[in-house]
């Protein structure tokens, strides 16, 4: 997986068990895994200046309109991170219930994997492969 690819998720699995249509970005892939963080267009409680917002109640990064082929205000959820299987992440791309939307440009990608690694509630073992990832 490319870093910094967006993803449209139409049975994406959340923490609580839940499972929906997500966006989601691409933070990190090693040794079949792939770090994750979702999106979201709501605003409330959201810095609105482009980039990383780690003063925000919830930290996150600000894509605003048309960064890649987002038609709204976009924010990285660095909340929170999901850890994917490669293989099956695979699979639903080829059953078509992952689709790609979009890349992000190297330097932004970079920039949210920048501010992924801030984030007080990335696990050590997520910000290792984030971190791997940056090197690539």
């Amino acid at each position: 997986m490319k870093i910094g690819s967006i993803f449209f998720d139409t049975n994406f699995h959340f923490h609580d068990g839940e499972s929906g249509e997500k966006l989601f970005v691409v933070l990190g892939s090693q040794s079949g895994v792939t770090i994750v963080a979702k999106t979201t267009s709501n605003a409330y409680g959201k810095g609105i200046t482009y980039g990383c917002q780690p003063e925000d109640r919830f930290h996150n990064f600000h894509l605003p309109v048309n960064s890649c082929y987002l038609k709204k205000n976009t924010w990285v959820c660095l909340d929170e991170f999901y850890e994917l299987n490669q293989n099956e992440l695979l699979q639903k791309r080829f059953s078509g219930i992952v689709k790609h939307i979009c890349d992000l440009s190297p330097e932004i990608a970079k920039q949210v994997q920048d501010c992924s690694i801030l984030s007080l509630d990335i696990s050590s073992r997520h910000e290792s492969i984030v971190s791997f990832s940056m090197d690539q």
